[in-house]
């Protein structure tokens, strides 16, 4: 990243108060003169009074700064939308949530722009950090104010994070280690849907939103009684959802950075007092857990696209496509059965302006095939969404759909391919080839010669046939010469009663999510759960309608015959079987995929054209067929392409941190984060009822060798300097007690000292733990 390159919008939610109560103006001014290149600042004017409106449009006006001006009426003011509309309204790949009265130094907020590259952003959209915040006194406020009016800001910043690490309650009152200055990706908040909007004013909407922030970028695990909402910033007992979201700043904390709270007389405006946030948060939260909370997506205010997506809202589609709203740009949704008929889409379309519709699966029922034909006609924007061929692979189409889809077209992909280019796909293809992730369910691998003993196949060269499911998409409307599932069946019985029986086997094996095998003659019949990959690895060739299954196939390079209508079916790639004869005829020659083709189409699919995401599925059996169903209801995307001019990366979620780092000191390492993790969280709803139960047995622990009680009383805190010395000192506590030590050592070190009987132990731990 260049130095000077626009990386962070510093979002900064404001409404002035009536009674001018402090140096808004002032502050916000500030804020702007220490913000360096990087940063973008965004005003967001939240329904200040017409009285004072024009102090902030002169701020903006002296500053060069965008200004975005909400007209709220009497609606309280909320902090968490505000920052929505900022976050909208942004135009960086990062935010940062910047009350008007947080500060750094010049210094400070570069340094916050290398946290943000030490995580990888924004290239990694699920990665995100908060900032320690120290709530300075009124005193030390005009310090710090004045070594940075006198350009000493690196110095101010220095002397509140040295104050705090003292705990000199002269320059602070209280801090946190994540306050609500959150730093993460604009297209991830948007996606995500932003703040609970049912949270007043201000208060406890930053927790919310780090919860739903932490379920995409679990750092650690989560805390005992972790919907418990403690109260408490301190760090050292791990109880309760702050102690968790501490974990998102103690690392920049460590490093030296804390943000400073200005001190300032508290409103007593509607939003600021009289909310009941506090109280409800635990519960919000255990309802996003429990599934019963989804916000929507926010639009982007930046795009220039307008989509009408026609999806039902809140349904599983909606739910697993949300990191794909934002690039919808501003949208609504609107369910399709609210169009009657494909003439009301069109009048809809063209009366609100949108620019393009979005819908899935076209073919999925006559319906919306009926929408999606008019929209062709009427030569109107689409774009069609499905699941690709490739292991998590997705696609939005803008040209059509699977066999009569433009976005195939040799034109796209047939090109040379530089020798990097042919080495990373090479490279790609290995990896899915090894890989035992299939599209559906599968079996254990065995490998292609297992098989065939199993099999008892001998020396003959196997025609592999994949089944479809006959009521798929491709199956009804793109089974081409062989017409349907069922005439495909007879196709592939006639195949196996005349191709040559010395030479060839045909093995068949059918869709997972069917439930029973069809009757074919003289075909042999795999185990329902034989893995995919080893029946491509065990055939000569492989034939299909235009199963999925073709073109992993024809990507390993085997001979792939397609008797119907293939997206994948160009030459020197697959091959095509017009009818019956045809494909007795290709069966038994001998075929070959010419490389060059199969590098470049790969290379398209996989580079240009595929999108990529994780999902999670429900299944359930259908009651009318017997067959297994199976939903996405959540995708975590690692790129978008086909919605923006340029693929949206996205990344993957950051994995987790070792409890062996010392980010987990603070709470005893691994052991007190295990301890703590390890004991049950409270249920989503109280108990009404309670029975009565025998008084439980205790188990005593036993007796330690250092210790001459077992009762450690009351924790103590150990000052921030004194922490690393917990693991120096564990090992020794180990190696002269027993594990009971060990654990009450991690509870509470000081205490532990303070119990021994041992005099010379107890001097020794004042000095290691004054």
């Amino acid at each position: 990243m260049l130095r000077n390159e626009q990386l962070i919008t510093a979002i900064i939610p404001v409404r002035l108060s009536k009674d001018k109560l402090y140096d808004e103006p002032e502050r916000i001014n500030r804020i702007i003169g220490q913000l360096p290149a990087p940063y973008v600042p965004l005003i967001v004017d939240y329904g200040t009074c017409a009285e004072r409106a024009e102090e902030l449009r002169n701020v903006a006006q002296s500053t060069n700064t965008k200004i975005v001006r909400v007209e709220t009426g009497d609606v309280p003011f909320s902090v968490g939308h505000a920052r929505d509309i900022g976050t909208q309204h942004a135009t960086t790949p990062l935010v940062m949530y910047h009350d008007i009265d947080f500060l750094l130094s010049s210094d400070g907020y570069m340094r916050v722009v290398s946290e943000a590259r030490l995580r990888g952003m924004p290239e990694n959209a699920f990665a995100f950090f908060a900032l320690p915040g120290a709530y300075l006194t009124q005193d030390f406020t005009r310090t710090y104010l004045d070594l940075v009016a006198s350009g000493d800001g690196a110095f101010a910043d220095l002397l509140v994070h040295d104050g705090v690490i003292r705990r000199d309650t002269k320059v602070f009152e209280h801090m946190t280690f994540a306050i609500s200055a959150i730093v993460a990706s604009r297209y991830h908040l948007l996606a995500l849907g932003g703040h609970d909007k049912s949270f007043s004013g201000h208060g406890a909407e930053d927790f919310e939103l780090m919860h739903r922030l932490s379920s995409y970028y679990r750092k650690g695990p989560r805390s005992r009684d972790y919907y418990k909402n403690t109260k408490d910033n301190s760090i050292q007992t791990y109880e309760g959802f702050r102690a968790f979201f501490a974990l998102y700043g103690l690392d920049v904390f460590t490093r030296g950075i804390v943000i400073s709270h200005l001190s300032h007389p508290r409103r007593a405006d509607p939003g600021y007092i009289g909310t009941d946030n506090q109280a409800r948060v635990s519960q919000v939260m255990r309802d996003y857990d429990n599934g019963v909370l989804s916000l929507p997506p926010l639009a982007d205010e930046t795009s220039s696209e307008n989509t009408l997506v026609l999806v039902t809202p809140g349904s599983a589609p909606a739910r697993a496509l949300r990191h794909a709203f934002p690039a919808f740009g501003k949208h609504h949704v609107i369910p399709e059965s609210s169009f009657g008929t494909a003439e009301d889409l069109i009048a809809f379309i063209r009366e609100e302006g949108f620019t393009r519709c979005f819908m899935l699966n076209p073919y999925g029922n006559p319906h919306r095939l009926s929408l999606y034909n008019a929209l062709k006609e009427e030569g109107i924007r689409n774009v069609a969404y499905d699941r690709g061929a490739y292991n998590d692979s997705w696609f939005f189409d803008t040209k059509g759909f699977l066999g009569e889809s433009g976005s195939y077209d040799r034109s796209l992909w047939d090109r040379p391919l530089s020798e990097d280019e042919k080495i990373s796909t090479r490279n790609w293809i290995e990896t899915h080839r090894r890989s035992n992730e299939t599209l559906e369910r599968n079996g254990s691998r065995l490998g292609g010669q297992h098989l065939r003993q199993i099999l008892k196949l001998g020396d003959r060269r196997v025609l592999f046939v994949a089944l479809q499911r006959p009521s798929d998409t491709a199956t009804i409307h793109f089974s081409g010469p062989s017409l349907n599932a069922e005439n495909f069946n007879t196709w592939v019985s006639r195949l196996a009663s005349e191709i040559d029986p010395r030479r060839y086997i045909v093995v068949v094996k059918k869709h997972p999510l069917e439930s029973e095998r069809p009757d074919i003659d003289n075909v042999i019949f795999a185990s329902d759960d034989t893995h995919i990959n080893d029946l491509i690895e065990l055939c000569d060739k492989v034939v299909v309608i235009n199963s999925g299954t073709g073109l992993i196939a024809a990507t390993y390079g085997k001979p792939v015959i397609c008797c119907g209508t293939a997206f994948y079916a160009h030459d020197g790639f697959a091959y095509r079987a017009s009818s019956v004869e045809q494909l007795i005829e290709l069966a038994g020659q001998k075929l070959a995929v010419d490389e060059e083709t199969r590098l470049r189409f790969v290379h398209y699919l996989v580079n240009n054209f595929y999108s990529f995401g994780k999902s999670e599925y429900d299944s359930k059996v259908s009651a009318s067929t017997g067959s297994t169903i199976r939903v996405v209801n959540r995708t975590v995307f690692s790129e978008i392409r086909g919605l923006t001019a340029d693929s949206i990366v996205l990344g993957h979620p950051p994995k987790g941190v070792s409890l062996d780092a010392p980010l987990f000191y603070s709470y005893g390492g691994r052991t007190g984060i295990q301890m703590s993790a390890s004991k049950p969280q409270p249920k989503s709803a109280p108990q009404t009822h309670k029975l009565p139960t025998q008084k439980p047995q205790v188990q005593q622990p036993p007796t330690p060798k250092l210790q001459a009680a077992a009762s450690l009383g009351g924790k103590r805190k150990i000052n921030i300097f004194r922490r690393p010395l917990v693991p120096v000192v564990r090992p020794f506590v180990r190696l002269l007690g027993n594990p009971h030590d060990v654990i009450q050592f991690n509870h509470d070190p000081t205490g532990f000292f303070q119990n021994l009987k041992n005099v010379r132990y107890q001097r020794i731990g004042r000095m290691l733990f004054p």
